[in-house]
């Protein structure tokens, strides 16, 4: 049973294991979250850091990313609050529904 067990979570199929993958990946990006905005002071701050210590999931902490990209720019400016989101943004993979997530742009070009 063990052995079916990892080869479901590996899989990640729903109900075998993945509510445990799911709450250590919500802490891992809570986490990560926490960290970059604890550098920095203000109320702004503190806001949002209560946001994201309080989110239910990782969903939740998805549609917090902006807000965390907004008040780490208004201190240290866009470029560098994208530097420290990148690897954030990265932890979200494979945790959100199929239609959330960074979407890939597409160029059209016109072959006519």
């Amino acid at each position: 049973m063990v052995l079916f067990r990892r080869i479901f979570r590996l899989l990640n199929l729903p109900g075998f294991g993945s509510r445990k993958a799911a709450e250590s990946q919500l802490g891992r990006i809570r986490t990560a979250m926490l960290s970059v905005l604890q550098a920095h002071g203000g109320h702004s701050i503190q806001r949002v850091s209560q946001r994201v210590r309080f989110a239910i999931d990782v969903e939740a902490l998805w549609y917090l990313r902006q807000d965390v990209m907004s008040a780490l720019s208004a201190i240290d400016g866009e470029s560098a609050a994208r530097r420290q989101m990148k690897s954030i943004n990265s932890m979200f993979k494979g945790g959100l529904p199929g239609s959330m997530g960074p979407r890939t742009h597409q160029r059209f070009t016109d072959h006519g």
